[in-house]
């Protein structure tokens, strides 16, 4: 297996790997080791290490992974928990560069402590790669092979960038559930720490759940204690408020309680004391609408003085516990659009406050058209006396905006039908949800964005296999026959002229991969200096005039005697080059033309002319997309017409061509010149 095979192996294996782990893991130390493992075995490396900069303290750094190869030691051995960074590092990882050390003894330091520290270390050779998070660099993948130097090539470069970026990729999606955890964490928080009693029961009564003010209202020390007690066995309840308790969605309640004796050992006894529990039985259901559990809210009324302050406080208690939750509530009579509802209602629906108890028909006409016809089925449903319930997830206008929109998980049931008396009463729950939203969204991006990158480097490995497969049969296969005693010479000259182009296209496909990686990561270099465009055209020209078929003349057109601007002479001839090299293979008679045309002073076209067979219109659009080949029996990757566009936006130019079928093609480029064309005109 040759390195390039083999470095595009465990590209795939790796990234596979690490894919697969996001989707059916949450353990990260467990799958970064077995990800990083891969990569230690691959390099026969000591250690593989994350360094993260200290957001608390940008000058630090620590460690925040680490696999190591039998008997090596921790990189952190000997230093503190964070250790301030080394500039020699940071400045190339800042620069966009991998930190490249083939062999440190052999090299040349301009850094003497860069060369210590990795003395230290004990590391022959290393490759740091820039981690990038936000589009600045967080810290580096680091890799040290300690008894050996090694040549880094730019294959492994360009899939441990890929590797460590989609790492990172899947270190910020697992925080991002980690958030989603925390912000159930606080909900439960709330439940816990609610200044009223909360108990669970299963649809069965058993209690499953129950906080601390629970406890300490029944006189109870642990929630052990409370363990055996049952809601629909209590001696404290009638059966007719059990029956009721079942049937119903919302029951109040209250009874007398000798405190400090269990829930289920109650008798009466007039020795205890005797405390008033006032309770609330409501049901909670599952998406599907499945009864699921009893939620019971317990308020001890013994020390208030009169009902209107049990109301109250009662009331205050929901509103505080409504600002924890974001939950508002509202009760509505369908039949007039009449109600009242808590100020978290409001707010969580954009609407002013509005204490007179008005506004609430208000709610449908800010909602999402779609959900608005959810919304008035729902009511019609109930004004036809039909037992519906509505539990969705609404959309309702931003406040000043017209097309944009916040989101609300919202619960409606029937509390009261008494359409003789003109009234139809429904309860609704609403839920400020934009945060989940968000984070909803967030993820699934993610996720698309990490399965579209694996689509898209497997489809490159894909082609690039191919495409690399051809020319080495041919320099194989023909290399092997002129070893052969018997074959004559005249066949071996041909044969010799075969394995020779073949190694030109090998080498022109490894340049292209090269260049395009290049492009992609951002790091392939221009540099503006004079450009002397009349020779660069005579160079092109000269350089396809071997490559050309017989019979076909090759121009050059330069509209000035003399023309200097100040560009990128190599890039501008990359593309030249490649528009001519094309130019030449499909063109079998007439003329390639190389020129340049002066359309303003601060612009200039550059352009390559043939008579070669054309583009049809309904493909010209497609060929500077990557692996476009037009003639699958013409030699060549498909990628130098897509990186020529790569380069010419690169230097903030236009790019297109100009075609007819059986007449001929013209490709061209125009650029910008900063400084103006310089030089004498004809």
């Amino acid at each position: 297996m040759t390195d390039n095979t083999q470095a595009q192996f465990i590209y795939q294996k790796t990234m596979s790997k690490a894919l697969e782990r996001i989707l059916h893991t949450d353990d990260i130390q467990e799958a970064f080791s077995d990800v990083l493992h891969e990569v230690l075995d691959y390099f026969k490396a000591g250690r593989v290490s994350i360094m993260s900069t200290d957001r608390r303290n940008p000058d630090l750094q620590y460690c925040v992974f680490e696999v190591l190869a039998d008997g090596v030691t921790s990189s952190m051995v000997g230093r503190e928990e964070r250790f301030p960074k080394h500039r020699w590092w940071y400045d190339k990882l800042e620069a966009g560069e991998c930190v490249v050390v083939d062999d440190a003894q052999a090299m040349q330091w301009d850094d003497p402590t860069a060369a210590e520290l990795l003395a230290s270390l004990g590391a022959r050779s290393h490759l740091g790669v820039p981690i990038i998070r936000y589009g600045k660099i967080s810290g580096f993948l680091a890799i040290d092979i300690l008894d050996r130097p090694y040549s880094w090539s730019e294959a492994d470069l360009m899939w441990l960038r890929d590797l460590t970026n989609l790492m990172m990729l899947w270190r910020r999606l697992q925080r991002s559930r980690e958030d989603v955890a925390s912000e159930r964490n606080k909900l439960e928080k709330v439940l816990r720490d609610m200044p009223i009693g909360l108990c669970l029961y299963n649809i069965d009564g058993d209690i499953t759940f129950a906080n601390e003010r629970a406890l300490n209202i029944f006189g109870v020390k642990s929630f052990d204690e409370a363990r055996k007690f049952n809601v629909f066995k209590s001696t404290l309840l009638t059966e007719p408020v059990k029956k009721s308790i079942r049937e119903q969605d919302v029951v109040d309640a209250s009874f007398e309680y000798s405190y400090g004796k269990m829930p289920f050992d109650q008798k009466g006894d007039c020795d205890s004391m005797r405390i008033t529990v006032m309770a609330r039985y409501s049901k909670l259901y599952n998406t599907e609408g499945e009864l699921i559990a009893y939620l019971v809210a317990y308020v001890d009324k013994t020390r208030e003085q009169n009902n209107s302050q049990k109301i109250h406080e009662l009331d205050e208690i929901i509103s505080l516990t409504a600002d924890f939750a974001q939950l508002g509530y509202a009760r509505i009579n369908v039949i007039d659009n009449t109600g009242y509802a808590t100020r978290q209602w409001y707010k969580n629906n954009n609407l002013p406050i509005d204490d007179s108890s008005t506004g609430i028909s208000d709610f449908v006409d800010i909602l999402h058209p779609d959900d608005r016809k959810v919304s008035d089925d729902f009511r019609n449903a109930v004004r036809q006396g039909k037992n519906v319930r509505l539990n969705k997830r609404m959309r309702i206008r931003r406040p000043g905006t017209k097309d944009e929109w916040d989101y609300l998980q919202v619960y409606s049931v029937v509390t009261k039908y008494e359409p003789q008396y003109g009234v139809i009463e429904i309860s609704t729950l609403t839920q400020s949800i934009n945060h989940q939203v968000k984070l909803e969204h967030s993820l699934v991006k993610a996720k698309e964005e990490a399965e579209q990158a694996d689509k898209l480097k497997s489809a490159f490995l894909a082609n690039m296999s191919h495409e690399i497969r051809t020319p080495l049969n041919a320099i194989v296969g023909f290399s092997q026959m002129l070893c052969h005693k018997d074959v004559p010479e005249a066949e071996k000259n041909e044969m010799m002229k075969i394995v020779e182009a073949n190694n030109e296209l090998l080498l022109q496909l490894i340049s292209d991969i090269l260049d395009l990686s290049k492009l992609e990561a951002g790091t392939l270099e221009f540099f503006e200096k004079d450009v002397d465009v009349n020779n660069i055209c005579k160079a092109v020209a000269a350089s396809i005039e071997m490559k050309v078929k017989e019979g076909v003349k090759v121009k050059v057109d330069c509209q000035k005697e003399d023309c200097h601007i100040m560009s990128d002479p190599n890039r501008i001839k990359q593309v030249l080059i490649n528009f001519a090299s094309n130019a030449a293979k499909f063109t079998s008679r007439g003329h390639i033309i190389v020129g340049y045309h002066l359309s303003k002073r601060d612009r200039i076209r550059f352009f390559v002319e043939d008579t070669g067979i054309g583009i049809p219109e309904d493909k010209k659009a497609k060929v500077f997309e990557r692996f476009v080949k037009l003639n699958t029996y013409v030699q060549g990757t498909g990628l130098g017409l897509q990186i020529s566009k790569e380069i010419v936006q690169r230097l903030g130019g236009l790019i297109g061509v100009e075609s007819e079928p059986g007449e001929g093609s013209m490709f061209w480029f125009d650029i910008p010149v900063e400084n103006g064309v310089q030089g004498a005109v004809k």
